[in-house]
């Protein structure tokens, strides 16, 4: 045994649950344990991804209000934009 299987999570089952894992993984030419870590490993990690877009949305979030509230100075290359824009008018 490879040392990245060496470690255990212990879980206690109703029946009915214990019945449809075997089956989804007898349907799925797998183990129960190769069942059981691939579907739970790919469900973390959707809930890491979620989790992980929400803090960055947050954040972002936070950014933009900044900005709206603290708006930085028109630097040069806004400036030049600006005075094209008028001369299109």
């Amino acid at each position: 045994m490879s040392a990245l299987k060496k470690q255990r999570i212990d879980l206690r089952l109703n029946e009915d649950d214990k019945s449809m894992i075997e089956e989804a993984a007898a349907m799925t030419n797998q183990s129960i344990s190769q069942f059981m870590v691939s579907t739970a490993s790919e469900r973390a990690a959707e809930v890491i991804d979620q989790h992980r877009r929400l803090i960055l949305n947050e954040e972002s979030w936070n950014v933009v209000m900044e900005a709206i509230s603290n708006p930085p100075a028109p630097n040069d290359r806004l400036k030049r934009a600006a005075k094209r824009l008028q001369n299109l008018e």
